[in-house]
């Protein structure tokens, strides 16, 4: 850097290094400013996915997914859960046990596969219609209510009632994973 505005060399050196300050007070300011921004963008980032077979976007603020994310694994469980028949009950519970926890997978696959062969065994089929699904977000906790009817062989009806479960779960590293899914009895949980 050359600068020779001043007959002296003394003044010209003190303007060089005015010159130089202020570029380095510019540029502490603008690492300031960069460092505040990239936090605030870490801090206030979305991220906004849209998996396979969901009916909308999911957005996860803060580590936390939306009530609609939680709301859509929900149908989604249900359905794999309590609407099946005789040749699609086993393929259905070995999706269904993909959502689990792995803490929890081993004795959900006990009842879940124990389910599907007595299903194939008696020819039962069941078809769930929601109606309602209530979050609880203390207890990470999600009510389903709605009407169940069940068949056996072709259309002789078993069963037409109106059932509620409770679906526990926990969401770790932006997943879904589920604990357990009872069904909700009339005193209490089955």
């Amino acid at each position: 850097m050359k600068t020779d505005i001043f007959v002296q060399k003394a003044g010209n050196l003190f303007a060089e290094n005015r010159l130089l300050r202020f570029v380095i007070v510019v540029l502490a300011l603008a690492v300031v400013f960069n460092s505040f921004m990239v936090y605030r963008a870490v801090k206030y980032q979305r991220i906004v996915l849209i998996p396979p077979k969901m009916t909308g976007t999911v957005e996860f603020v803060q580590g936390r997914p939306t009530d609609n994310y939680i709301k859509d694994i929900c149908r989604r469980v249900v359905n794999l859960a309590a609407t099946y028949s005789p040749p699609t009950a086993r393929g259905q519970f070995e999706e269904l046990l993909s959502y689990y926890a792995p803490e929890s997978y081993p004795t959900a696959s006990k009842e879940w596969y124990s389910l599907a062969s007595r299903i194939e065994e008696s020819q039962v089929s069941s078809v769930f219609y929601l109606e309602k699904i209530t979050l609880k977000e203390n207890t990470n906790t999600m009510e389903v209510f709605g009407n169940l009817k069940q068949f056996a062989a072709v259309n002789t009806l078993l069963e037409n009632t109106t059932k509620t479960y409770l679906i526990n779960y926990r969401i770790q590293d932006g997943r879904l994973y589920i604990m357990s899914i009872k069904e909700k009895s009339v005193g209490g949980e089955k």
